[in-house]
Protein backbone atom coordinates (compact mmCIF):
# COMPACT_ATOMS: atom_id res chain seq x y z
CA UNK A 1 0.00 0.00 0.00
CA UNK A 2 2.84 2.31 0.47
CA UNK A 3 4.22 1.80 -2.60
CA UNK A 4 0.84 2.70 -4.23
CA UNK A 5 0.64 5.60 -2.24
CA UNK A 6 4.44 6.91 -3.46
CA UNK A 7 3.22 6.28 -6.97
CA UNK A 8 0.00 8.12 -6.61
CA UNK A 9 1.80 11.41 -5.25
CA UNK A 10 3.87 11.06 -8.18
CA UNK A 11 0.96 10.74 -10.66
CA UNK A 12 -0.32 13.83 -8.84
CA UNK A 13 2.87 15.92 -9.05
CA UNK A 14 3.14 15.10 -12.74
CA UNK A 15 -0.55 16.15 -13.18
CA UNK A 16 -0.33 19.76 -11.12
CA UNK A 17 3.14 20.35 -13.75
CA UNK A 18 1.02 19.64 -16.38
CA UNK A 19 -1.88 21.94 -15.05
CA UNK A 20 0.80 24.82 -14.55
CA UNK A 21 2.33 24.29 -17.92
CA UNK A 22 -1.16 24.20 -19.97
CA UNK A 23 -2.45 27.31 -17.97
CA UNK A 24 0.90 29.09 -18.55
CA UNK A 25 0.63 28.61 -22.63
CA UNK A 26 -3.42 29.72 -22.48
CA UNK A 27 -2.40 33.06 -19.99
CA UNK A 28 0.38 33.67 -22.62
CA UNK A 29 -1.63 33.31 -25.32
CA UNK A 30 -3.85 35.32 -24.30
CA UNK A 31 -1.88 38.12 -22.93
CA UNK A 32 -0.43 38.48 -27.24
CA UNK A 33 -3.99 37.92 -28.42
CA UNK A 34 -4.96 41.16 -26.58
CA UNK A 35 -2.58 43.69 -26.52
CA UNK A 36 -4.45 46.01 -28.43
CA UNK A 37 -6.98 45.41 -25.94
CA UNK A 38 -4.46 45.81 -23.19
CA UNK A 39 -2.48 49.07 -24.79
CA UNK A 40 -6.05 50.66 -24.85
CA UNK A 41 -6.55 50.24 -20.84
CA UNK A 42 -3.25 51.28 -20.45
CA UNK A 43 -4.11 54.51 -22.90
CA UNK A 44 -6.69 55.19 -20.55
CA UNK A 45 -5.19 55.47 -17.80
CA UNK A 46 -4.86 51.86 -16.19
CA UNK A 47 -2.16 51.11 -14.13
CA UNK A 48 0.24 48.33 -14.45
CA UNK A 49 -0.70 47.27 -11.31
CA UNK A 50 -4.32 46.83 -12.41
CA UNK A 51 -3.53 45.24 -15.81
CA UNK A 52 -1.53 42.58 -13.65
CA UNK A 53 -4.44 42.07 -11.37
CA UNK A 54 -6.89 41.43 -13.93
CA UNK A 55 -4.81 38.70 -15.88
CA UNK A 56 -4.34 37.23 -12.02
CA UNK A 57 -8.26 37.73 -10.98
CA UNK A 58 -8.82 35.83 -14.59
CA UNK A 59 -6.72 33.14 -13.80
CA UNK A 60 -8.14 32.77 -9.98
CA UNK A 61 -11.39 33.00 -11.74
CA UNK A 62 -10.85 30.17 -14.27
CA UNK A 63 -8.73 28.02 -11.69
CA UNK A 64 -11.94 28.28 -9.07
CA UNK A 65 -14.27 26.90 -11.86
CA UNK A 66 -12.07 24.36 -12.87
CA UNK A 67 -11.56 23.09 -9.55
CA UNK A 68 -15.57 23.26 -8.49
CA UNK A 69 -16.23 21.72 -11.64
CA UNK A 70 -13.08 18.47 -11.25
CA UNK A 71 -14.53 18.12 -8.24
CA UNK A 72 -18.31 17.60 -9.09
CA UNK A 73 -17.57 15.70 -11.87
CA UNK A 74 -15.12 13.37 -9.52
CA UNK A 75 -18.18 12.99 -6.69
CA UNK A 76 -20.48 12.43 -9.65
CA UNK A 77 -18.20 9.62 -11.24
CA UNK A 78 -17.93 7.92 -7.78
CA UNK A 79 -21.41 8.07 -6.83
CA UNK A 80 -22.13 6.19 -9.96
CA UNK A 81 -19.01 3.54 -10.16
CA UNK A 82 -18.42 2.64 -6.73
CA UNK A 83 -21.72 1.47 -5.72
CA UNK A 84 -21.47 -0.88 -8.76
CA UNK A 85 -17.75 -2.30 -8.06
CA UNK A 86 -18.06 -2.90 -4.58
CA UNK A 87 -21.70 -3.62 -2.78
CA UNK A 88 -22.48 -2.32 0.05
CA UNK A 89 -19.50 0.96 -0.53
CA UNK A 90 -20.73 3.75 0.98
CA UNK A 91 -19.63 6.78 -0.22
CA UNK A 92 -17.96 9.80 2.06
CA UNK A 93 -18.93 13.14 1.19
CA UNK A 94 -16.07 15.39 1.98
CA UNK A 95 -16.29 19.23 1.87
CA UNK A 96 -12.72 19.85 3.14
CA UNK A 97 -11.04 18.01 -0.01
CA UNK A 98 -14.20 19.78 -2.18
CA UNK A 99 -12.24 23.44 -0.68
CA UNK A 100 -8.84 21.67 -0.96
CA UNK A 101 -9.45 21.53 -4.63
CA UNK A 102 -10.38 24.57 -5.38
CA UNK A 103 -8.33 26.36 -3.83
CA UNK A 104 -5.67 24.23 -5.21
CA UNK A 105 -6.60 24.82 -8.12
CA UNK A 106 -7.00 28.55 -8.21
CA UNK A 107 -3.69 28.64 -6.57
CA UNK A 108 -2.09 27.10 -9.45
CA UNK A 109 -3.62 29.09 -11.65
CA UNK A 110 -2.52 32.29 -10.29
CA UNK A 111 1.08 30.53 -10.03
CA UNK A 112 1.18 29.96 -13.55
CA UNK A 113 -0.19 32.88 -14.34
CA UNK A 114 1.79 35.27 -13.22
CA UNK A 115 4.67 35.99 -15.46
CA UNK A 116 2.03 36.35 -18.67
CA UNK A 117 0.24 38.79 -16.00
CA UNK A 118 3.48 40.68 -15.01
CA UNK A 119 4.15 40.75 -18.82
CA UNK A 120 1.07 42.15 -19.85
CA UNK A 121 1.26 44.91 -17.33
CA UNK A 122 4.87 45.86 -18.38
CA UNK A 123 3.08 46.56 -21.85
CA UNK A 124 3.83 49.32 -23.02
CA UNK A 125 0.81 51.32 -25.00
CA UNK A 126 2.25 52.88 -28.23
CA UNK A 127 3.91 49.36 -29.00
CA UNK A 128 -0.11 47.85 -28.61
CA UNK A 129 -1.75 50.61 -30.43
CA UNK A 130 0.81 49.83 -33.04
CA UNK A 131 -1.26 46.56 -33.83
CA UNK A 132 -4.42 48.74 -35.11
Amino acid sequence: MNEFSGFSLAIVGIVVGIEILVVFLTMMGSVSERTTEIGVFRAIGFRQAQITRLVLLEAVIAGVLAGVLGYAAGMAVTYAVLPALAEGAAVAWMPLLGIAAVAAAALTGALAALYPALRAGRLDPTEALRAL
